[in-house]
């Protein structure tokens, strides 16, 4: 969407989008679908293997099973940096090359630290349904549950949608109260609350 000049900070294939990808086919001499496929993805720019890959990126584990608890918060907060400003991208938990969404950017700061979150997957993080990965991991009963008042650095924050509870985001507590998130329009750092996620659901340990 980037491309087709039709980004406005949310991520949706809407009618602006599905008509500049036709107009982009038709000046590139190709099929004018308004739907993106490999030929059009290359004339964008984009690599073939970025088409294969980019929704099967696992981050590489960065701490060993005999190293302590430190070891494994700080290879997930140090992959969640790898991605600061990098584009807030709905249903997407991709390599830092690209964007994340809030649950992709937990899911490969976990990958990193030793945690493969299953059934939630950066592969089935991109289907359709699956964007609200947040939910799936404030469900998880492999994560343990701790009071607000317990926080530590590398626990998982969860939000819920204001008025609703229903979780809607998720983010990793770095301490003094604040978090690394994705969160639109891009990953950044900032309060553990603001006004635009203040209604804490809950916190998680995937650490012990």
């Amino acid at each position: 969407m980037h491309r087709m000049g039709t980004w406005y900070g949310k991520n949706y294939y809407n009618q602006a989008t599905y008509n500049a990808v036709k107009n982009f086919q038709s000046r590139h001499g190709l099929k004018a679908t308004g739907n993106v496929n490999l030929k059009t993805w290359q004339k964008m720019g984009f690599s073939k293997k970025s088409w294969y890959g980019i929704d099967s990126y696992v981050a590489p584990l960065k701490a060993k099973a005999w190293q302590g608890r430190k070891a494994h918060v700080e290879a997930m907060i140090n992959q969640a940096y790898k991605y600061m400003g990098k584009p807030w991208l709905a249903g997407c938990s991709s390599s830092p090359a690209y964007g994340v969404d809030c649950s992709g950017l937990v899911m490969q700061g976990l990958y990193a630290g030793g945690i493969s979150p299953v059934p939630t997957s950066s592969i089935g993080h991109a289907h359709p349904g699956n964007e609200w990965n947040s939910r799936n991991l404030g469900a998880d009963k492999h994560l343990k549950r701790v009071a607000y008042s317990q926080r530590r650095r590398g626990d998982l924050v969860f939000y819920y949608q204001p008025g609703t509870h229903t979780i809607w985001h998720v983010a990793i507590y770095l301490g003094n109260n604040r978090v690394i998130e994705s969160w639109p329009p891009c990953v950044m750092v900032a309060p553990i609350s603001n006004n635009q996620r203040n209604v804490i659901a809950g916190i998680k340990r995937p650490f012990i």
